[in-house]
């Protein structure tokens, strides 16, 4: 239809476009891309929406200009959501259990997935491609029924396998040769019991570690998060009252080797960080937000996952269908005899001229420093970028944010070491950016946030759709200095840069989200296997399926 059109009116057609349509339309055949890379005054128009640093294009020949237009429209990932690449990786027959599955920061390898009734399998993810690094074992061959709850990999490239196991002989028949796990879990007759392996991926001759919670038999762990090799927690639920959880500090004190299994059992101390309600006052002061699918209302519920921050200086909570963690606790700065103060992720920060919002706001993705001379002194100037959400009680609506902090010290006290942690540990943050398109959670899993490691992707995963936003950090942690956001940009009503996302369909519902160290790849465990994206601009919107080896 709109090739019927006469030259003419098909660059008018072009001109009144979105950017992100133009683009598309002259990728769409070669009459299209003819008309559209050699109109220059539409191409003027379209540069000047799109961002980017101003250039003297007055002596520039308007194919370079189209060039320079595509190129900037790339790193907006403009179309991505059509030209992007999938691949879901899948094992024939089997099925993840995607909430019992984890993702590793960082390092080699970065994945482990749980089959429900298989073991527990180690992948490395790169490049594409995913490829099997071992195979996790329950640590003693046993008649019964082994049930993995909880994985978990921590800073040493070890990992952690939280699990249930059910003895399915006769109760009365123990070899008093067998593990002691074993003859603890035969002696309970039918009662399940729950341990904890921990395996060094890089050192597997090193052994298997392992321990039992006699003091948590009638508990079910919700949670596990870890440390290192010789820290972790875990959150409980008692099984007959779910109002009764604790949340527990374990490290480990000694080790035994058991000369027959060569399995290392040992011991720990144990700590309760919260237990029951988990709610203390808050000296920042208690949320004002009530929106539980929003994850920011005053009722929590039982925490459900955890995380250890700032070197593991604290331990984050998250709380079932929250998108942020919901409070946390500075767990090395109490005794072990009381239990260190909770504070609520909770911050005013203003929003408009006649409205302050109580932001909840995720560790820093981007930072930098900067040092100067001032009245004769050497100063160290730090700036972060965070991602936030805040509802607007009255009139119940929720925002999604760019935020931005920032920090003095003298240069003499200054480490000179980005750490993106401790950037969260700043309570005066203003908005440089406003996340459109961001939806409140759909489901009990919340929203799940991931960012690239240089910061210029933003994702965030809503039941079976992922949103992405481009983002140029260097920009929004200067407010915009150097005009890379165009007016086009400028929110009209407040002093932020408005940016929109792309939508991925994913056809599954997503659990975990991660970038991988390239900007512009994203990995998901679904319910239907493992998924990655690749948003560059050599895709052409190819959906594959490949057999996971095991």
């Amino acid at each position: 239809m709109l090739l019927g059109l006469p030259p003419e009116l098909i660059q008018l057609v072009l001109q009144h476009s979105t950017t992100p349509t133009y683009i598309q339309l002259a990728f769409s055949c070669r009459t299209l891309f003819e008309i559209a890379s050699t109109c220059r005054e539409v191409i003027l128009l379209h540069l000047r929406r799109t961002p980017g640093l101003d250039l003297d294009v007055k002596s520039s020949p308007t194919r370079d200009l189209f060039r320079l237009l595509v190129k900037r429209s790339i790193r907006q990932l403009y179309g991505a959501q059509y030209y992007a690449t999938r691949k879901v990786f899948a094992a024939e027959g089997l099925a993840i259990d995607a909430r019992a599955s984890a993702f590793a920061t960082s390092g080699n390898p970065n994945l482990a997935l749980v089959y429900k009734g298989e073991s527990v399998r180690i992948f490395h993810a790169h490049n594409g491609n995913i490829s099997p690094v071992c195979c996790l074992k329950p640590p003693w061959r046993q008649p019964g029924r082994v049930e993995v709850l909880k994985t978990a990999f921590d800073r040493g490239n070890g990992i952690y396998v939280l699990q249930r196991f059910t003895p399915s002989i006769d109760e009365g028949n123990v070899d008093e040769e067998q593990h002691p796990f074993v003859k603890h879990a035969l002696q309970s007759g039918s009662n399940p019991i729950v341990y904890l392996a921990h395996h060094g991926i890089e050192a597997p001759d090193d052994g298997v570690r392992v321990c039992a919670f006699p003091e948590h038999t009638d508990y079910v762990p919700l949670g596990l998060g870890a440390a290192d090799r010789d820290t972790f927690a875990i959150s409980w639920q008692h099984a007959r009252d779910s109002g009764q959880t604790e949340v527990v500090l374990y490290t480990i004190l000694q080790e035994s080797t058991d000369e027959e299994s060569g399995i290392i059992s040992f011991s720990y101390k144990s700590r309760v960080l919260l237990e029951e309600s988990g709610e203390q006052p808050d000296v920042d002061g208690a949320l004002t937000v009530s929106s539980a699918r929003s994850g920011l209302s005053d009722s929590k519920g039982p925490v459900i996952d955890l995380a250890f921050n700032d070197r593991n200086s604290q331990l984050l909570y998250y709380y079932r269908g929250w998108t942020l963690y919901g409070s946390f606790q500075k767990i090395n700065t109490s005794s072990d005899l009381t239990q260190p103060t909770l504070h609520r992720n909770s911050c005013t920060v203003h929003f408009s001229d006649s409205l302050s919002l109580r932001f909840s706001i995720a560790i820093p993705f981007f930072g930098t420093h900067q040092t100067y001379s001032a009245n004769n002194l050497s100063m160290c100037h730090w700036k972060y970028l965070s991602f936030g959400i805040a509802r607007q009680r009255e009139e119940n609506w929720t925002v999604a944010c760019i935020l931005k902090s920032e920090a003095r010290c003298r240069t003499r006290h200054c480490g000179h070491e980005l750490n993106l942690d401790r950037g969260r540990r700043l309570s005066d943050w203003t908005i440089v950016g406003l996340l459109r398109g961001y939806q409140d959670p759909t489901s009990s899993l919340g929203c799940i946030v991931a960012a690239s490691a240089r910061g210029t992707r933003l994702a965030i995963a809503n039941w079976n759709m992922i949103y992405v936003w481009a983002l140029e950090p260097n920009a929004l942690i200067e407010e915009n200095k150097s005009g890379f956001y165009p007016p086009y940009f400028q929110s009209a009503n407040m002093d932020m840069i408005e940016l929109q996302s792309i939508i991925l369909h994913l056809d599954a519902v997503c659990f975990k989200l991660i970038f991988t160290d390239k900007e512009d790849e994203l990995l998901a465990i679904t319910d239907r296997g493992v998924m990655y994206w690749d948003l560059g601009p050599s895709g052409k919107g190819e959906q594959m399926t490949y057999k996971l080896d095991l």
